[in-house]
């Protein structure tokens, strides 16, 4: 499985990025391979076609510290699924979702988009 998180930094301390758009980082962790792909965030067009390509590399889950209507509608529709961590460091977050203690959205955490490009 591979597991998307957003983040301020590169690496397993990195604490989860409080705005999914606005993250410095996108660090991929594969399960299988134990490893972290970090990929700074380019930032988006308004189709979301970056985070369509990161559903098609195979990432299911998406953790974030918020999600704002469009990105939570595209990753849906994908088939992905999102995960609220807040104030949490990456490795954080990954124990907590091993162990089913992070809250899956049902809905977006934000009722508009912090920034329109």
């Amino acid at each position: 499985m591979k597991i998307l998180l957003t983040t301020d930094g590169k690496n397993l301390e990195s604490r989860i990025s409080k705005r999914f758009g606005e993250a410095s980082y996108y660090l991929i962790y594969d399960t299988e391979k134990k490893s972290i792909d970090p990929r700074g965030n380019t930032g988006h067009d308004d189709d979301h076609s970056s985070l369509i390509e990161l559903t098609k590399e195979g990432v299911t889950h998406f953790i974030v510290g918020n999600a704002g209507p469009n990105a939570f509608r595209v990753l849906k529709e994908n088939g992905a699924k999102l995960f609220l961590a807040r104030k949490l460091t990456v490795m954080e977050a990954l124990e907590k979702l091993n162990n089913n203690e992070l809250e899956e959205l049902l809905k977006p955490t934000l009722n508009k988009p912090i920034n329109k490009h």
